[in-house]
């Protein structure tokens, strides 16, 4: 597939499916270092894998090529998983005026130079897995959420750097919903909340819908790590709702409460801001309207960095 690059700093060159970073040795400061090489793409990205082949011509102690999974052009901030970075051989990261390594780990003396890794990156909701060569090795949990943005590369070393086949495999964005599992929240479920995700190309999952063996804690755990966002309804009082809130929060989960008007808040919970809405035509129409407002905010924003 043909994407649309632009190298917003240093040196790269296309031919077919090859990317070239040309690494060199630059003056940093006074002193000398290694090119530095940001290649954003055209191609939209919020979820689902990032591959190519990565093969470093020479290896130096700064060699390094990441996928960015994220770039914000406002703020010149963005996501990285790869090779490499943070002086380690596999890293995830983020930049914002100075890197945070969010992970990173294995020796980097076992970077080769010749050698064609083949590298994936997965992005499901907050958790980030990075494949080396079809072995997992680095995961972890991002502590904020990415927005839809642009992907691309980002590559440092004195020596140039090939990534082959660079593909990007988008899948929709996850919206998890916490309610009680009766009516009337399954018909506001299933008549606005359903149709409002979709609206934004979210796939709504509620724990009663997971399919499979396994235990139920465990699966709403992990739809809870894989979503992009929360929508939660608080109207009863029912510990389940609240347990699966409390543990979206821990994560810094962009998280929508709903509530029927007259729905007396617990005190965690008073402080937040809840859409209310009523059992009606009209209290359906007001929660679909105000659930559209907040989800265009929490989609737009990138929380945390």
């Amino acid at each position: 597939m043909k994407y649309r690059w632009v190298s917003t700093l240093g040196r790269f060159e296309h031919a077919d499916d090859l990317i070239t970073f040309r690494g060199a040795t630059v003056a940093i400061a006074g002193s000398a270092g290694p090119a530095i090489g940001n290649y954003i793409s055209d191609q939209r990205f919020s979820g689902g894998s990032i591959s190519a082949q990565i093969t470093f011509t020479e290896v130096s102690p700064q060699s390094a090529c990441e996928f960015i999974l994220y770039y914000d052009p406002s703020t010149r901030g963005f996501v990285t998983a790869g090779l490499g970075g943070g002086g380690t051989m596999f890293s995830i990261r983020y930049f914002s005026g100075s890197w945070v390594n969010h992970f990173i780990t294995g020796d980097r003396a076992n970077l080769q130079p010749g050698k064609a890794y083949e590298v994936r990156v997965l992005l499901q909701g907050s958790r980030v897995t990075l494949t080396v060569d079809g072995v997992d090795v680095a995961a972890s949990l991002l502590p904020f959420h990415l927005p839809s943005g642009q992907v691309g590369l980002w590559c440092l070393d004195t020596h140039d750097i090939r990534i082959q086949d660079f593909t990007v495999a988008a899948v929709p964005s996850k919206a998890f919903v916490i309610m009680q599992f009766t009516s009337p929240y399954n018909e506001l479920y299933q008549d606005v909340v359903k149709p409002v995700c979709s609206a934004f190309q979210l796939e709504p999952m509620r724990a009663d819908e997971a399919v499979g063996p396994g235990i139920i804690l465990a699966d709403i755990v992990k739809q809870i790590n894989d979503s992009r966002v929360i929508i939660a309804d608080v109207s009863p009082a029912n510990p389940n709702v609240y347990y699966e809130l409390g543990y979206a929060h821990a994560l810094n989960k962009p998280t929508i409460l709903i509530a029927e008007h007259e729905t007396k808040l617990p005190f965690d919970v008073s402080p937040f801001r809840v859409l209310l809405y009523e059992n009606t035509i009209r209290g359906k129409m007001q929660i679909d309207e105000g659930l559209r407002r907040h989800l265009q905010a929490v989609l737009s924003a990138w929380g945390g960095v």
